[in-house]
This record gives C-alpha cells, sequence and structure tokens, in this order.
C-alpha cells in the first residue's frame, strides 16, 4: 500500500513538471519547409487563383531604373532596364498562425503560375522582353500576413516626342505608361508607392543626358470600364557639344576665311573651301560664303570693264591773256568700283553676320534656357 502511494506520488510530480516545462517553454516555430507545404498543398485545398482576393485590390507600384541604353531619332524610341517592384495582399496566403521562424519566404517566377497576380504590363511599349540571365530574373516573397512582393527584371522600348525643329538645343519627351491589362480600377487600384522611381546612377548617353522625370497616376477610360495608369516620363537633353566642335566651329572659320579676300585688293579671287551644312545655321553660313563670291564676281565684272582702253581727246593747251599757254589741271584721284564695292563689303558682311549670329544665338539660347528651367 505504501509503495502505491509513493508510486501515485511520483507521477503527479512528473506531470506537474512537465506542466511547467510546457508553460516556461518557448513555442515551437515552422520552419521554411513546413511554411513552403503549407502555401503549396494545405492551401491549395481552399485557394483559387483565379478569385481577386479583394475587392478591389490595392496594387502599390516602384520602379528601378537601371539603365538607358539608347534614344533613337531615327525610330523615335528608347531603350530603358528596369526593375518593377509590385506589392499586394492576398488573405488566402497567411501563414502567420505558423509562427514561422523567418518572417518572408522567397520563391521563384513558377510560384507566380499558382497564385493570383494583377496582370500588369507596359500598354504602350514598342518590345518589352524578361531577362533570362542565367535564369528568368523574377523575384516573389511571401510575407506571413498575405502581403506579397514582386520584382521583375525587364528591358523594354517605348516611345518618343521628338521635335527637331530646336536641333541641337532640342530635347526630348520619352515615356511608358504601366497598368493591369485584365482588370479595372474597380477591381484592382494601382498607385505608386512613396518612392516612385529610383534611378541607380547618372544617365549619360552619346547624344544625350537624362535631366529629369515625371511621374503620373491617372485614370484611362476603355469601353469595358476605367483602368488606372501609372505614368512615367524621361527628359533628355542633347549633348550639343560635339555639334558645336564638328559643325559651328568650322562654320565660323570657313566664313571668316571668306571674308580675306575684302582686304586682298580686287585681283585676288582665292579658292574657297566649302563645308558640308547642317540645318539652319549651315545655311546661313554658306549663304554668306556665297554672298561673298558673288562679290568677288562682280568685282572681276567691274574690272574688266575698266581695264578696257579707253579713247581718250588729246587735252588742248589754253592761252591766257598774257600770251602764254597753260596745261590742263591733272584729274582728281577717285577708287575704282572694286576697291568701292571691297570697302562696303569689309563693313557690310561683318556688321551682317553679326546680326544674323544676334538673332540665330537669341532664339536657340533662349529655348535652352527655357529647358533649364524645366
Amino acid at each position: 500500500m505504501l509503495g502505491f502511494s509513493v508510486l501515485l506520488v511520483c507521477l503527479a510530480a512528473i506531470i506537474g513538471w512537465s506542466a511547467a516545462a510546457k508553460a516556461g517553454a518557448t513555442p515551437r516555430c515552422a520552419n521554411d519547409t513546413e511554411v513552403i507545404d503549407y502555401i503549396l498543398y494545405d492551401t491549395s485545398l481552399h485557394y483559387n487563383q483565379y478569385k481577386i482576393p479583394a475587392i478591389p485590390v490595392d496594387v502599390r507600384v516602384e520602379m528601378w531604373v537601371q539603365e538607358i541604353t539608347s534614344v533613337s531619332e531615327m525610330t523615335q524610341d528608347f531603350q530603358i532596364d528596369v526593375y518593377m517592384n509590385e506589392f499586394w495582399q492576398d488573405p488566402g496566403l497567411v501563414y502567420d498562425h505558423l509562427n514561422p521562424c523567418h518572417r518572408n519566404i522567397s520563391f521563384d517566377y513558377t510560384m507566380l503560375e499558382t497564385i493570383w497576380t494583377p496582370n500588369t504590363c507596359f500598354v504602350n511599349s514598342k518590345t518589352a522582353q524578361i531577362h533570362k540571365s542565367p535564369f528568368v530574373n523574377i523575384f516573389l516573397m511571401v510575407f506571413p500576413n498575405g502581403s506579397i512582393w514582386s520584382n521583375w527584371r525587364i528591358k523594354t522600348t517605348g516611345p518618343c516626342e521628338m521635335d527637331l525643329s530646336k536641333f541641337p538645343m532640342d530635347s526630348i519627351d520619352c515615356n511608358l505608361v504601366f497598368e493591369s491589362f485584365n482588370y479595372n480600377n474597380k477591381e484592382v487600384r494601382m498607385r505608386w508607392t512613396d518612392v516612385q522611381i529610383d534611378i541607380f546612377k547618372a544617365i549619360e548617353l552619346p547624344d544625350f543626358s537624362m535631366v529629369h522625370y515625371y511621374v503620373n497616376n491617372s485614370a484611362k477610360q476603355y469601353a469595358a470600364g476605367s483602368w488606372d495608369e501609372l505614368s512615367v516620363k524621361f527628359l533628355f537633353r542633347r549633348r550639343y557639344g560635339w555639334y558645336l566642335l564638328q559643325g559651328y566651329i568650322p562654320t565660323y572659320m570657313t566664313t571668316f576665311i571668306s571674308w580675306i579676300p575684302f582686304y586682298l585688293g580686287p585681283r585676288a579671287i582665292p579658292a574657297r573651301t566649302m563645308i558640308g551644312a547642317i540645318d539652319v545655321w549651315m545655311m546661313g553660313g554658306i549663304f554668306f560664303v556665297f554672298a561673298s563670291l558673288v562679290e568677288l564676281a562682280l568685282i572681276g565684272f567691274s574690272m574688266r570693264k575698266e581695264d578696257k582702253p579707253a579713247q581718250t581727246k588729246r587735252p588742248t593747251r589754253r592761252w591766257n591773256l598774257s600770251g602764254g599757254s597753260t596745261e590742263p589741271a591733272p584729274p582728281t584721284p577717285r577708287l575704282k568700283r572694286g576697291e568701292t564695292m571691297d570697302l562696303y563689303a569689309r563693313i557690310l558682311f561683318p556688321c551682317a553676320y553679326s546680326f544674323y549670329n544676334f538673332v540665330y544665338w537669341g532664339i536657340y539660347m533662349r529655348s535652352a534656357l527655357q529647358n533649364a528651367t524645366v
């Protein structure tokens, strides 16, 4: 009897110790394998990837610009490499009740084929492709509360608006429009995050520099309803230093050289060198060079006329009252017609060219200052 009582006491102590240990011990956490099995298999019993998680689903978007590789005037477009980030919440993927050991789980692109996604895309792109180097560059992260972070790296070609009338002091606007392809704004609401755009480095191209960008959130009306559109516009300014060195400065030199004959006399007609034209500037320079050639042609024509022997009458003596004779007075020397034309050309050509420069640079520099203040 005594032995049975001792056995009961020991059993009670063991039970009490077990309860105390359970009460004071840290709860066990679910490892990644258990969480992944739950998401992929347990939730599949009640999860429908074609059903919208909420009405509406709030999708926040963030763009990371890795590189802008080209801006083309010929095709009026630009190429850009970006990381597109999307954030939304799906109650069907909540797993915080499992007490996970880690606060997020990462998946590859195959996970997107088994869950609901907003099906977003660049609706105005000419071409687009997801990078595959060496695998499909799509990243997916699921958090315990059902929040989802989707990130995909893409190269796309978008349209540009160009006005070459101010070349080479012009600017170019290129834009991308991002929206859900399947769901209107009663089902999916699209908006930028607080970060909006993150540019990894300064964008410098051989002919252009990116000076600014603008973001916008608007609604676009279609036959099936209204869609939220997230747009971003990149402003590129042409780098005109090359054109100054290769176009303007040589034109200045050519124009100035064409004025040298004005100081060499009417009989000197040297050869001129012409340089290929660019736009209004080169046409203006060529006009002044052409005008100097016309002036030389007129001088040559007038000189031929003046060089012809003129038939002059023999001067006669005049007798004064005292019986003596007087010689005719010598004629006053005067400038030849060619010399007169050169004299006028020395003044008119530089003045006209200075006025042309004043008008030309006034228009284009005003345009450049307007772009700089944008």
